[in-house]
């Protein structure tokens, strides 16, 4: 066995154009090729499948010969899986560790991990003592493992739950592969009663009563057996206090010793996807780089002009053209070649300074085009278009005098006082000793209710201008609100 393997540092590689549905694998084949990752070595998957070390050669072998898996050749030491020394699952240069004693063969190699004199006792016990050499399943991955289940027995028609049929088929398959605790489905323990609890559950699921008329069909033989079995295994346990305790210390220290070397392994797995990586991100680079130079050169060689140049150039181009726009009073198309100068060349200040003032030009072009469009429709009575027109205008270009007209305009036809308001408060802040500004600024405060604020504008109205009699009733009027 081994020989079409190659070696321990070898890579097994998927053959994705192979059809894996074409053939017949049992449930160890399938569960090695689900975890060959294009990583790992094929040390490494031995120690990852978590079966013997020569189970997981022989489904990899089968994999191979039916040509679902090929074999990537290592460079540099390679050793020969013909050759007992390697230890599968070690990292290069690490400190090996004791390897899991054979899941099926107890009396030949220490349980990993177990105290001597605990081995020693629990071997002499023969069957009641077994201990496998690792747990069945891997932490996380739930009672069942990575164990694959025959379609064709759980459709077997009988009045057996597809739950029942489950555990009936793992038990009686695994038998010899999962140590008492597993069995049960129990945590390890040397409490009796959590052991008497246990043992309830799995009466409930197996004794003969339970399914008492009841048709099981091929599976009565295996019920009958596996009650034997686990009546068996809760009596030992029950009534051997010693047995129970030495048989849980060994569980858990195997347990312990096998997540351990799990770490170890995933550690080592981690180090080689990760040195993977880093090859890969090198020869990017190393291809980037490359690509970079010939972009270079092959500009070089056709005499592109430089990117920074050719920004710069356009930039110039778009200010030309814009300062012969502004002396034509063409503002807005300035504006906008004035704009773009800067965006290629964000660092000209000239541009900069250009491109303000021409753009308050613009404003002022774009809000006198809008005002008069207002103007023309007030003029023939569509006043709600004319006050739309308007406030375009003012948000372009806030000048006092149309904030002013917009708001009283906005007054006379209640249309939105609040933001008439704003309007008008705008135009005091542009002009604040204007009366007429304040007057109309007041009238809209008392509209919306802003007694207070109304008072404070209105005295300011009659103080700059004592003689303004609308202001003196506007502000009597307020004050008696």
């Amino acid at each position: 066995m081994g020989e079409s393997l190659g070696a321990w540092e070898d890579r097994p590689q998927r053959n994705f154009e192979a059809d894996v549905t074409a053939v017949d694998l049992d449930s160890r084949e399938v569960f090695v090729l689900t975890r060959i990752d294009g990583v790992a070595n094929v040390a490494e998957l031995c120690a990852m499948s978590g079966l013997e070390q020569a189970e997981a050669l022989r489904a990899l072998e089968r994999l191979v010969a039916l040509g679902l898996v090929v074999i990537e050749e290592a460079t540099g030491p390679r050793r020969s899986i013909m050759d007992p020394r390697p230890r599968p699952g070690l990292p290069s240069g690490g400190t090996p560790r004791p390897r899991m004693a054979e899941a099926r063969n107890p009396d030949t190699e220490p349980f990993f991990g177990v105290a001597p004199e605990d081995v020693a006792y629990l071997q002499s016990r023969g069957r009641l003592g077994f201990v496998p050499g690792r747990p069945f399943a891997e932490p996380g991955s739930g009672r069942f493992g990575h164990f694959v289940f025959d379609r064709r027995e759980l459709l077997v028609r009988c009045d057996l739950s597809l739950d029942q049929k489950r555990e009936i088929i793992f038990l009686t398959q695994t038998t010899g592969q999962l140590d008492h605790f597993e069995f049960f489905g129990a945590e390890p323990t040397d409490d009796r009663k959590e052991l008497k609890k246990a043992y309830f559950v799995f009466s409930r699921r197996f004794h003969p009563d339970a399914h008492f008329r009841k048709d099981v069909g091929p599976f009565q033989e295996r019920l009958e057996r596996l009650f034997k079995l686990g009546t068996e295994l809760h009596d030992a346990l029950a009534a051997d206090e010693e047995l129970r305790r030495r048989y849980k210390r060994a569980i858990e220290a195997r347990n312990t010793a096998y997540r351990d070397a799990l770490d170890d392994l995933r550690v080592a797995r981690a180090r080689v996807v990760q040195a993977a990586k880093l090859r890969e991100a090198v020869g990017r680079k190393d291809d980037l780089r490359e690509l970079l130079e010939a972009r270079t050169k092959a500009r070089r060689a056709t005499g592109a002009n430089n990117p920074v140049a050719e920004r710069l150039q356009k930039a110039a181009r778009f200010y030309e053209q814009g300062m012969s726009q502004y002396k034509d009073e063409q503002f807005i198309a300035a504006a906008s070649s004035l704009q773009l100068a800067v965006t290629y060349d964000p660092k000209n200040e000239t541009y900069h300074q250009a491109f303000e003032k021409v753009n308050e030009k613009a404003l002022q072009s774009r809000a006198t085009t809008l005002w008069k469009r207002g103007y023309m429709e007030e003029s023939v009575g569509r006043v709600k278009e004319a006050i739309i027109s308007y406030r375009e205008a003012v948000e372009i270009y806030p000048r006092a005098e149309y904030c002013a007209h917009v708001a009283e305009l906005m007054v006379t036809y209640d249309d939105d006082l609040r933001a008439a308001t704003r309007l008008a408060q705008k135009a005091v802040d542009a002009d604040p000793q204007n009366v007429d500004y304040l007057l109309l600024l007041g009238r809209l405060y008392a509209q919306v209710n802003l007694a207070k604020k109304a008072v404070g504008v209105l005295e300011k109205a009659v103080k700059l201008d004592p003689k303004n009699d609308e202001a003196k009733k506007a502000l009597k009027a307020v004050k008696r609100m």
